[in-house]
């Protein structure tokens, strides 16, 4: 953390000196409210004294500022309607001139009356904060223009920020209300349609909507967006911590074992199981690895049984021994 903040204050210095470059002080605002989020971030994961719960407000504080620069500096310069609440609020903006931040507040409101009866208090409370935050950043952020003049780089770098921001949001176990709180609040009245059914419906509307607006070129680069924005945000929620599961059934349990925990250093579980056609009961080898691993272990399990089953699985996280150490 030290290091990072040498060479931000670094960069600083040398743009008030104006001997590098220049930045305008829109843009020096934004860096400013960017450093100080993730300053927070840091010096509350290296003091064990901040409670969890500051931790998490802090985290929510960058997802909500970096959603608010995607919609205010990106989106809405752009003139592409991407969904939600801040999408609708892109329009009134472009159509008579609302300040984006009134619109989110209008259009939560009323949710928030609906969903006081409807939510526990606990992830109430986080989805008020989470609004009020998103709210705030989209009055204060400044229209700077730093759009690079491709239409595509704009909207890769925008989604980008957006499902950064979106994760963050949701890694802090919050929400901005908007769609999401919609849905939820319907899949209560309607069981039998799910929340991301709902969501998509809802988005899918808004962005034809947009798209009649903006035209149709504009409504290709939202739906774009999207897809950019919920791939983004699903790696930030579920991480780096990618792993294989390998399912193994091998005349030769105990060579193929050894192999995986002495070479590969992977531990081995052996379950006991028994083919229904031939009634003979066996030992399947049952083992968690990385990516690489997998490759090794596959080629040589078919170099010591050529007619061994491999079964391959994909793990979305994996913590523990050998893998990442959970964190609150």
């Amino acid at each position: 953390m030290g290091r990072f903040v040498v060479v931000y204050r670094g960069l600083v210095a040398r743009d008030t000196a104006g001997s590098a470059f220049k930045r305008s002080a829109d843009e020096t605002f934004l860096s400013d409210c960017l450093y100080m989020c993730l300053e927070v971030i840091f010096r509350m994961k290296e003091n064990k004294k901040y409670a969890d719960a500051f931790r998490q407000i802090a985290v929510l504080c960058a997802g909500a500022l970096l959603m608010a620069i995607a919609v205010v500096v990106y989106f809405d310069q752009l003139g592409v309607v991407a969904g939600g609440v801040t999408g609708l609020a892109v329009l009134f903006n472009h159509m008579w001139n609302v300040p984006m931040w009134v619109v989110n507040l209008l259009f939560n409101v009323p949710l928030f009356l609906i969903g006081i009866r409807v939510f526990e208090f606990r992830i109430f409370g986080r989805m008020l904060l989470g609004t009020a935050l998103l709210t705030f950043f989209l009055g204060i952020v400044p229209a700077v223009n730093i759009l690079t003049g491709d239409m595509l780089v704009d909207i890769v770098v925008g989604s980008v920020l957006m499902g950064a921001g979106l994760g963050l949001v949701f890694l802090s176990q919050a929400s901005t209300g908007g769609v999401d709180m919609l849905a939820t609040i319907i899949n209560r009245k309607i069981r039998y349609i799910s929340i991301p059914k709902i969501m998509g419906i809802v988005d899918g509307v808004i962005v034809l909507i947009g798209a009649g607006i903006f035209g149709v070129a504009k409504g290709i680069y939202a739906i774009i967006a999207v897809y950019i924005i919920q791939r983004v945000a699903d790696e930030i929620m579920e991480g780096p911590n990618h792993a294989k599961l390998l399912y193994i059934i091998s005349k030769e349990p105990d060579a193929c074992a050894a192999y995986i925990i002495h070479e590969i250093s992977r531990g081995v579980t052996f379950i006991e199981v028994t083919g229904a056609y031939t009634n003979v009961s066996k030992h399947m080898i049952l083992t968690v690895v990385s990516g690489k691993e997998m490759v090794q272990i596959k080629q040589k399990i078919y170099q010591i049984d050529e007619k061994a089953i491999c079964f391959v699985g994909d793990i979305r996280e994996a913590f523990g021994e050998g893998f990442t150490k959970y964190s609150m």
